[in-house]
């Protein structure tokens, strides 16, 4: 079993410790994505039983091209991983290839730090998000995605009547978001998360998602408000 801990879209977060519950007794593998959670969500994850955990290093500030898996060696079995690529015997013979020194240094270096700092940095991420959503209020928006389970530093909203793509043109000079995830930018199709979430593709086509790190203070929300409503008005 594969859950994507917390929806690089929309920032949702999934019930990852109740889900490990479930699976307590049954023979399988539990895999947890915690790309978009790692160094953010971090008491959950400190808690968290799982058999497989992967992250990502640019997530959390790090250099580009590193990531890390956590395995868990079930009483003291071995790991059930097996290798696809032969060679050396790095990483203990699962992955073989010169090992990049700079960037694990890196991952761990931003690991430590975000370790530190998550509480400071998901308390500013939270602040700037109930800012920016209070002087949205009563503008039209609307959020994709339950709110009282989404990180802090992400949101996804539609901008009903207006195209996003018109949107993210027409602000550029002010305020970089997407249609969609950085995984899939090279891809003009509605976004799938959306499309599973029940929206409809008009109101896919309105929408957008925003993020933003632990060193944005604000949003420029009156430069947004201003777009949405030139472009609903055209």
């Amino acid at each position: 079993v594969s859950v994507m801990h917390a929806n690089n879209e929309t920032g949702v977060l999934q019930p990852v410790a109740e889900i490990s519950k479930l699976l307590e007794d049954r023979e399988c593998f539990f895999h947890v994505d915690a790309a978009q959670s790692f160094g953010k969500e971090v008491d959950e994850l400190k808690k968290l039983e799982c058999d497989f955990l992967s992250i990502s290093g640019h997530k959390i500030y790090g250099p580009k091209g590193i990531g890390a898996l956590y395995a868990r060696r079930p009483h003291g079995n071995p790991s059930p991983l097996k290798p696809f690529m032969f060679g050396g015997g790095q990483e203990r013979g699962l992955r073989p290839g010169t090992l990049p020194v700079p960037l694990i240094v890196g991952l761990g270096k931003t690991a430590e730090f975000a370790s530190q700092e998550h509480l400071s940095r998901s308390q500013l991420a939270k602040r700037v998000k109930d800012q920016f959503l209070a002087e949205l209020e009563g503008r039209g928006a609307i959020i994709n995605g339950d709110r009282s389970c989404c990180q802090h530093h992400v949101l996804n909203l539609t901008f009903p009547g207006v195209d996003s793509e018109a949107l993210m043109l027409a602000i550029r000079e002010s305020l970089a978001f997407s249609n969609g995830s950085a995984c899939t930018s090279s891809s003009y199709k509605p976004s799938h998360v959306l499309s599973a979430m029940g929206l409809e593709e008009s109101a896919i086509e309105s929408s957008v998602r925003l993020s933003w790190s632990f060193n944005v203070d604000q949003i420029p929300t009156s430069a947004l408000i201003q777009t949405f409503s030139s472009l609903s008005a055209t």
